[in-house]
């Protein structure tokens, strides 16, 4: 059993106790969190679903603000943050997940963009938890499962 799914069990665990439901909107990820939890039985009873918004069209269709890409870039903070609240908003949970940023190449719309660097937030009642991180590896994977070990520690942390 890997790390991921421990952390995932201990998550539904942790939220079926609580009786709390989970959204998220994933970009980078590409629906790479809620795979990993709907991997685990019993994720049905606390994840409400999860939204892959890989493109800025997406995101903006769904309800990211096309001024706060535009101001901030989508690799940025408020535009994870905005993620994170659309998703609780659209699938109505009670916490609320936004991943984005540039895995492995430098994004020729974004040129600011830097490789590896991931932005999450989680937003649940007033409170919210936003980190940048930074990712060093050559595969993609590997800045996904890292990316996913991530959020899985800051939902606990805001829960």
């Amino acid at each position: 059993m890997g790390k991921v799914e421990d952390k995932v069990k201990k998550l539904i665990k942790d939220l079926k106790k609580k009786k709390l439901f989970l959204g998220v909107m994933e970009s980078c990820t590409g629906g790479g969190l809620a795979n990993a939890i709907t991997n685990v039985v019993g994720s049905s009873e606390v994840f409400k679903g999860g939204i892959v918004a890989y493109s800025n069209e997406v995101k903006i269709k769904f309800g990211v603000s096309k001024k706060l890409i535009k101001k901030y870039s989508v690799y940025s903070p408020e535009v994870a943050l905005s993620m994170a609240k659309v998703a609780r908003k659209i699938l109505k949970s009670d916490i609320g997940v936004g991943i984005t940023g540039s895995i492995s190449r430098k994004d020729p719309k974004e040129p600011k963009s830097k490789v590896g660097e991931i932005y999450v937030a989680v937003s649940f009642n007033q409170k919210a938890l936003v980190r940048k991180f930074l990712f060093h590896s050559k595969k993609r994977e590997g800045v996904k499962s890292l990316t996913i070990l991530e959020v899985l520690k800051m939902i606990d942390q805001i829960i």
